[in-house]
């Protein structure tokens, strides 16, 4: 069943994709609803309770094919961006990295008291330009923009978010967006070389609910997640359009506070986002009605990314999963353990393809450990290719195996010598078996006589008595 959501009616369509024009500083916008109200939206989602399929799992880990796999930052971060061949960590320290062979190729010490608390590459003029430069958020409000390269900062914002943490910068085509803790969302659209530009200043401020959890651009939408309420708005360049689109938050009793969140290409119309309780809800992106709410794991969901038809997972548990949504429940189609401690992000970097002629998911985790994935799975792709087309290469016959297990109940050989059934256990087993043609055998409680300190105490005369074989 799905229910309609109410939405505000003065809704417009905007795509601006143009230097904006000169225009007065705007104050932030207060939002028009009721942050602290308890109208929900469609709370009454079917829930699928069965966990995912796990009888096909494949547990190997996906090794990209070429390249560096993994990358130490050496220091405590928990952000990163990716494009193409470089991978970029902010903290203490703003380091990027090629990924290729986990050359340093920038670090840039933050400052006494100050660490990076949200990066983004900077869009570039052309594709050639992409992942150049990039866009550092810090503690203090600030912004600034590094090259690279030349391992600078070329640009500042001092006081774009007064002395408030800015917490998230999002792209939206080649505006970019930065969001601080107490809710303020600024707009940075692009000048006249069709890039944002921190000299010119934002050219909208809005302005969200406090608390978020989780936020992601969404078409030209903004979906902000505080706890368990998902809240959808709508930023523009000119500030015409109905800033809050929905106007009671979108919200699950069957699931926790919202953690993280993804769009897939296989699935256009539909929002994904995982919860604390290891869930994952779906969302229409036509009507905003919940679709639906899956079982996935009985562990927290730090992560979500969409590669095709597949949805990556990162858990508290430092484990990685891959789903396929084909059927319901969906299937486990890969899990392994990527990180010794939790998983912090998993982002799917769409620059590989042009850029790289791959497709790489990089992973960070609590372990300071960056770690690239082959997005593609393109060695369970072969695996199964060659497991269809095995019959024509291979000829199969049955065998007959024998599997067996004793428990010797700690046995020395001493007591095998007068204990008749432990004598000939194995004997016997093995001549009424009908000749198999592979024997497996499993020993439980077995004594190591290579233990001098087990061995003395079998032997000792106070243990003697103890044998479940003397008088």
């Amino acid at each position: 069943m799905t229910m309609g959501v109410e939405r505000l009616p003065s809704r417009a369509a905007s795509d601006f994709h143009v230097p904006a024009a000169a225009a007065a500083a705007v104050e932030p916008r207060a939002l028009d609803g009721q942050p602290g109200t308890s109208a929900r939206g469609d709370s009454s989602a079917p829930v699928t309770t069965t966990y995912p399929d796990t009888s096909r799992t494949n547990r190997s880990k996906p090794y990209i094919a070429k390249g560096l796999h993994e990358i130490s930052t050496n220091y405590d971060s928990r952000i990163f961006d990716v494009c193409g061949g470089l991978v970029c960590t902010t903290g203490a320290y703003t380091r990027a990295w090629s990924v290729t062979d986990g050359e340093l190729l920038m670090s840039l010490a933050m400052g006494e008291g100050m660490k990076g608390t949200a990066v983004l590459f900077k869009p570039g003029q052309n594709v050639n330009e992409e992942g150049k430069r990039v866009w550092i958020g810090n503690n203090y409000g600030e912004l600034l923009e590094a090259d690279v390269q030349t391992q600078s900062i070329i640009n500042t914002k001092p006081g774009a978010h007064g002395r408030h943490e800015i917490i998230k910068i999002y792209r939206h085509y080649n505006e970019l967006w930065t969001l601080d803790e107490t809710g303020a969302l600024h707009v940075w659209g692009p000048d006249e070389k069709r890039v944002p530009n921190l000299s010119h200043g934002p050219a909208q401020s809005f302005r969200v609910p406090k608390g978020h959890t989780f936020s992601i651009v969404v078409g030209d939408e903004l979906w902000h997640a505080t706890g368990r309420e998902i809240r959808v708005f709508l930023p523009t360049l000119d500030g015409r359009a109905q800033f809050q689109v929905l106007i009671r938050p979108l919200l699950q009793d069957s699931a926790g506070d919202v953690t993280s969140g993804t769009l897939l290409t296989s699935e256009p119309d539909k929002v994904f986002f995982g919860h604390s309780d290891g869930k994952v809800s779906i969302y229409s992106r036509k009507d905003y009605s919940c679709l639906g709410v899956m079982n996935v794991s009985q562990y927290k969901i730090n992560s979500l990314a969409g590669v095709g038809r597949y949805m990556w997972a990162g858990f508290n548990t430092g484990k990685m999963s891959v789903f396929d949504m084909e059927q319901t429940p969906w299937a486990l189609k890969k899990d392994w353990q990527a990180h010794k401690n939790p998983v912090v992000k998993v982002a799917v970097d769409r620059s590989s393809f042009y850029k790289l002629d791959r497709c790489q998911v990089v992973s960070l985790g609590a372990d300071n450990m960056l770690r690239t994935w082959d997005g593609l799975l393109q060695e369970d792709w072969l695996e199964g290719e060659m497991k269809r087309k095995d019959a024509e290469y291979c000829s199969f016959e049955k065998i007959k195996t024998l599997v067996l297990t004793w428990n010797a109940g700690a046995s020395t050989p001493h007591s095998l010598r007068y204990s008749e059934s432990d004598a000939t256990f194995i004997r016997d087993l093995l001549q009424s078996s009908g000749s198999p043609d592979i024997i497996v055998f499993g020993f439980q409680e077995l004594v190591d006589l290579e233990d001098k300190t087990a061995t003395a105490s079998e032997f000792s005369p106070q243990s003697l008595p103890l044998c479940r074989s003397c008088p």
